[in-house]
């Protein structure tokens, strides 16, 4: 394949450009498509895919459509190209290319040269970030129907010229396409809005670290769109009655009419991610905005909806010639609800809904085991992963979509569970087998999410061990020798580069950079730095993954006297504490910090059993869990949080045989985040996201306590 961009536009950030090619397909004509970082692809207008499938630095997946069903017909190719060319956490900032074939029946028919190219400027360039983890937010000042161009009705844009640019090397794209059906929303309540004075931004680190040194965007100075200023100064006023159902501004189900400082809040029912999909007739020049959330929050002072819980900007903003347009938005955004704002001229809104972006193979999901409690929450649980799951193992769809470790421990098995297969898994740890260190990155260890680029260079060493152990679990499971033999220098390496923390007892200590155990007390410096016990009991884990993955004894001997060490140093008669440090003297000395979460790993990665240390078990099974309450019982002990101390303990709990109580738990944990936004959620509170890929394995717990309970036929599949 040959690769092609417009001239001169290279190194520009935030832009998008439109290739066009005209053909009369055959049976068997295929579309073969390569791009960075993302694309669309419209036939005669209308969508038909998105992608591509993620993949290391350097290297590309190709995403191939059958025209067969164009046979015969004139038919119009337009691939819109984005690039973001910044460093974020969901694409990697590379130069931009668009590459694509066009072959019959292996006979090349034409390729990226042969199409037209226009450059799309409906979107605003110079706007804010979106996140700290992606790119940039989406604000457009259109003239005219986007459709036009996809369609062919665009005399108004005129090609640019292309000349041929480097590409990546090319990978198959091993996951299953998006079917990118629309979703419909509700509209639930309307009212008007009136601008307070208002004008403060919201600053997050997104806003405030760009230098485009190390982290790159555009600076306050240079945006010629500020949004969090102007939807700051929303206030919202209901309409009396106008709750539900939606009354006034409606002029059929499915059309909404708009005056001046009027809103209409839509429902999803559930949380959803995809691209928000409308119909607007603008009778006069027309500013509308789309603020969206997984919930509605109490802690706004805009109303309804907080655009900014999550720590993103949840706005979209569209100023509007008088006309009809059919707007599309690009990037892949969550919600289960969206208001949409019109302040300045009049509109009629149609069609308000959502274009799915997700996993089709577990959308395609069934089970019922007759409990619709525990039925809501699997459907969650596959409604989790569907999102979380498009093309790498992600932890949220919403503020990141970064393929993390440790989430992906989780989430790979979830796959398994949900789609019978282990693809997206597959894409996920060959990017991590693929990856070569880069810039100041320390040789050895691998990145915490992948493919991202880290203005700091930060990691988490806990992460890469994780690794090793989800990729035991995965050629465990699937056979995949492939990725055995393509992982090992990866595998290896982390044993190297482990060897240096090695202390006179063989543990680890004083690990650089984040060392992270869970969201708790646990995390606390305080308690990581030194010798920290859980990732010791981690590592000794990881140490046996590798030498059964490799066949090196060596390491099950190292794992042995790690555990033995550790069960030494950490049990204080009670429980195992967090860690040690070195006193005055140089000896180390024990802390006295005490989190339920090391308790969970000690059990979990074999430092303690049931056998060996029964009262604790016992203690840890009937006192502790998420319904202790931490401030009189053992208040020493700090309670663990979802990621991952409570989800060790329902495997702990599955492992010993515990499983109505695994069950109960389930249900007392899941059932509140199920019912209200239909996924599963990172934290029980609602201070982050509400839909994170790892939590769709309690789809897997619920189906083993089900199945002991009634045995293998007690839940229909």
């Amino acid at each position: 394949m040959h690769a092609v961009w417009a001239k001169g536009l290279l190194h520009e950030k935030n832009i998008h450009l439109t290739f066009q090619y005209k053909l009369t397909p055959q049976s068997g004509t295929e579309l073969h498509i390569a791009a960075s970082n993302l694309y669309r692809l419209y036939i005669n207008g209308a969508l038909v895919g998105y992608g591509p499938a993620r993949a290391a630095h350097g290297y590309s997946r190709v995403d191939r459509y059958d025209l067969t069903p164009w046979a015969g017909k004139l038919t119009r190719l337009s691939v819109e190209v984005y690039s973001a060319h910044v460093n974020t956490f969901y694409t990697v900032d590379e130069p931009p290319f668009f590459a694509a074939e066009l072959r019959q029946d292996g006979t090349l028919l034409a390729d990226a040269s042969n199409f037209s190219a226009y450059r799309t400027t409906d979107r605003v360039q110079k706007v804010r970030r979106f996140s700290y983890q992606r790119a940039f937010t989406e604000v457009y000042r259109m003239t005219h129907d986007p459709d036009g161009l996809f369609s062919g009705r665009a005399p108004h844009h005129h090609p640019v010229e292309t000349v041929p640019v480097a590409m990546n090397r090319l990978l198959p794209r091993r996951v299953s396409y998006p079917t990118l059906e629309k979703q419909a929303a509700a509209c639930t309540a309307h009212g008007t809005i009136q601008l307070a004075d208002e004008t403060r931004l919201w600053r997050d680190r997104s806003y405030t670290l760009v230098d485009n040194i190390s982290y790159k965007g555009f600076l306050p100075s240079e945006q010629t769109e500020e949004v969090t200023a102007e939807v700051r100064r929303f206030r919202f006023t209901p309409a009396e009655g106008a709750e539900t159902p939606c009354q006034a501004p409606a002029i059929s189900p499915a059309k909404q009419r708009f005056a001046p400082l009027t809103y209409v809040l839509y429902d999803f029912s559930r949380t959803l991610t995809g691209f928000f999909d409308l119909h607007v007739c603008a009778g006069t020049d027309t500013v509308l905005y789309i603020l969206f959330d997984e919930v509605l929050s109490d802690r706004s002072e805009l109303g309804q909806i907080h655009p900014f819980r999550n720590n993103c900007c949840n706005v979209i903003k569209y100023t509007l010639a008088p006309g009809q347009y059919h707007l599309l938005t690009f990037e892949a955004n969550s919600a289960r609800f969206a208001s949409v704002v019109v302040t300045e001229g009049t509109a009629e809104i149609a069609d308000f809904g959502m274009v799915c972006y997700e996993n089709p193979d577990a959308a395609r999901f069934q089970w019922d085991c007759g409990d619709p409690e525990l039925n809501t929450i699997v459907h969650a649980a596959a409604n989790t992963f569907a999102q979380n799951a498009v093309d790498v193992l992600t932890d949220c769809p919403s503020r990141e979509r970064a393929g993390w470790l440790c989430d992906s421990y989780f989430s790979g098995r979830a796959e398994a569970f949900f789609t019978g297969t282990s693809r997206v898994e597959q894409s996920f740890l060959e990017n991590y087998a693929l990856y070569e260190t880069r810039g100041g990155f320390p040789a050895g260890m691998i990145p915490m999410c992948y493919p991202a680029d880290f203005s700091d260079n930060c990691y988490i060493p806990n992460w890469s061990m994780w690794y090793i152990l989800e990729l035991k679990n995965y050629v465990e499971r699937t056979g995949d020798e492939e990725m055995r033999t393509l992982s090992k220098e990866k595998v290896l390496g982390l044993v190297d580069f482990f060897a240096k923390y090695e202390n006179e007892d063989g543990l680890l200590e004083n690990l650089d950079s984040w060392v992270f155990v869970e969201w708790s007390k646990c995390n606390d410096p305080a308690y990581t730095c030194g010798v920290n016990y859980p990732s010791n009991m981690l590592w000794a884990a990881a140490l046996d993954a590798a030498a059964v993955l490799y066949d090196l004894p060596g390491l099950h001997e190292k794992a042995d006297a790690m555990r033995q060490t550790i069960c030494a140093q950490a049990w204080n008669g009670n429980f195992f504490e967090d860690n040690a440090v070195r006193d005055a003297e140089g000896h180390l000395t024990a802390t006295g910090h005490t989190t339920e979460t090391c308790q969970y790993y000690a059990f979990y990665f074999g430092i303690a059993t049931p056998d060996s240390h029964p009262a604790l078990s016992e203690r840890m099974r009937t006192v502790f869990g998420p319904r202790r309450d931490a401030a009189t019982v053992y208040p020493e002990v700090f309670p663990s949080n979802a990621i991952v101390g409570n989800y060790l303990r329902l495997e702990l709990l599955l492992r010993y045989g515990y499983h109505a109580q695994a069950l109960q738990e389930c249900r007392d944990f899941f059932a509140g985040m199920a019912r209200m936004t239909g996924t599963l959620w990172e934290h029980s509170a609602l201070s982050a996201s509400l839909n994170h890929g790892f939590a769709s394995i309690a789809a897997v717990y619920i189906d083993e306590c089900v199945k002991r309970r009634n045995g293998p036929a007690g839940c229909n599949l």
